[in-house]
């Protein structure tokens, strides 16, 4: 089987699993073949896809996570309030993910937009636990996570609908109303004696952030319960890759991009890490497109196949490991035409030697200087300096960079410093992403009221440095 989007789903194709609405009943059976109407149900309802059965896919297995019977008594419970249910289920849950020995999760959920509050806390649950899993949590642990992760959001049922379904950017008030629905899971269990501490303190802080910029009660890391950082992973991911009415879904990759790029400043690190070894940034069956156009599906994506899949081409079956030294050069990009199209350029851009953003490197070492520039140097016009001094006189003679990376603990001048200087001289108009041995929150803290870019720990990790550079420089990131 293959996951194809609606937008590409065609007449006669044969639906290869079941499709439920959001009760939990079946509102596709396996082994029906599509329809106009059929498909224009789908599309009317907000649903994203659906997995087909045919030739060139019919040896890839994709099991649910849950069982169709324990998926829909979890979306029951969530759907009702029923938060004397939530333990027995939660605990279900625990025993169905144990039991089928889940290392590796493919998730691509099937649910329409009137269902993603129920659906996704489903999807939260089933992530989180793998995710516990993973992490080799106790067993009574992982119950009060998953519980957690099923009722992390029943204050949102409590929220106006003109607020949590509007298509639009909410307004300040409107947000400071949104934000409201962590205390108000929260209060609904905070008595109830068959909910575990755990579960009410994940609960309470699933939106608090490592750097103390979350809510509601601004808790650092060192404050927030591991349960609680665990949650907020699972529940940031499936909110990226979900299509909404009013934004389409990240990709999986760009949503593990987001996470590792604001990984120490809003999620845990070493909860991040955990997340992007078990969560396939290439979903089993999905279909990707490669620079060299062809169109190809999904075979393996476990340890080194990860962030290089193996694939399939569609065109002729041929498969392809993109983590092979022969198809290095080869690069994935979505099935979206608008968004290949968008990247191609980009990519083009980046790798143009004219027209190459250009980044400057701040550093004491020379051994940073000269790993960062190994690093970059393939899509970056690069330039190395060793102390603060050096690059303030350049930035005096030269063109504004695109970036300034800058490492923080430099003699003479610090790099914080420097960067305030800079700030100054420029009206914070050059992103400046800071790099450090030191993690403590007053160096965080400091990053932030300098208003950087970025902030990325030694010792360096090559995929963390490109994807934060791209973030900044092309999407204009902040954190």
């Amino acid at each position: 089987m293959r996951f194809i989007p609606i937008r590409n789903v065609k007449s006669g194709e044969i639906v290869a699993n079941d499709i439920f609405d959001a009760s939990g009943r079946i509102l596709l059976a396996s082994g029906i073949q599509l329809t106009d109407s059929i498909i224009d149900r789908l599309k009317e309802q907000g649903y994203p896809g659906v997995y087909i059965g045919d030739d060139i896919s019919q040896d890839i297995s994709i099991p649910p996570a849950l069982s169709p019977v324990l998926h829909a008594a979890a979306l029951e419970c969530i759907r009702t309030l029923n938060v004397n249910q939530s333990v027995p289920i939660s605990g279900s849950i625990v025993e169905e993910l144990l039991k089928k020995h889940i290392v590796s999760l493919n998730l691509r959920d099937i649910r329409g937009f009137d269902d993603y509050t129920y659906a996704h806390s489903v999807n939260v649950a089933v992530l989180a636990g793998v995710l516990g899993i993973g992490m080799k949590l106790p067993k009574d642990k992982l119950v009060s996570l998953v519980n957690a992760a099923i009722l992390h959001d029943f204050g949102k049922l409590y929220i106006p609908d003109g607020i949590l379904n509007k298509t639009s950017q909410l307004t300040a008030d409107e947000y400071e109303i949104m934000k409201t629905h962590a205390q108000r899971s929260y209060n609904l269990i905070k008595d109830r004696d068959n909910i575990s501490e755990d579960t009410k303190m994940a609960v309470l802080m699933h939106h608090e952030n490592e750097d103390g910029s979350g809510y509601p009660n601004a808790k650092t890391g060192k404050d927030i319960s591991l349960i609680a950082k665990i949650l907020h992973v699972a529940d940031v991911y499936d909110a990226l890759i979900s299509d909404r009415p009013y934004k389409k879904g990240y990709t999986h990759w760009n949503a593990a991009e987001y996470l590792m790029g604001a990984s120490t400043i809003l999620f845990d690190k070493d909860v991040v890490e955990h997340f992007v070894r078990m969560v396939p940034l290439y979903p089993l069956g999905a279909e990707i497109a490669l620079s060299s156009g062809d169109i190809c599906i999904v075979l393996e994506n476990t340890g080194l196949n990860n962030l290089r899949p193996k694939v399939r081409r569609i065109s002729d079956g041929k498969t392809i490991d993109l983590a092979e030294r022969e198809n290095i050069m080869l690069t994935i990009h979505s099935t979206d035409e608008e968004y290949v199209q968008s990247n191609e350029s980009k990519r083009r851009e980046m790798l143009d030697p004219n027209n190459k953003k250009r980044v400057v490197i701040v550093d004491d070492m020379r051994t940073n200087l000269q790993m960062l520039r190994e690093i970059l140097v393939p899509k970056y016009n690069v330039s190395l300096f060793k102390s603060g001094d050096q690059v303030l006189n350049y930035l005096r003679k030269a063109k504004k960079p695109d970036l300034i990376i800058m490492d923080i603990d430099m003699p003479e001048m610090l790099g914080t410093e420097c960067a305030e200087i800079i700030n100054e001289d420029y009206n914070h108009s050059i992103p400046i992403l800071f790099v450090s041995a030191l993690s403590s929150l007053d160096v965080v803290l400091k990053c932030r009221e300098l208003k950087a870019a970025g902030y990325i720990i030694r010792p360096y990790n090559s995929v963390y440095i490109q994807s934060e550079v791209e973030r900044i420089i092309y999407h204009k990131g902040v954190f």
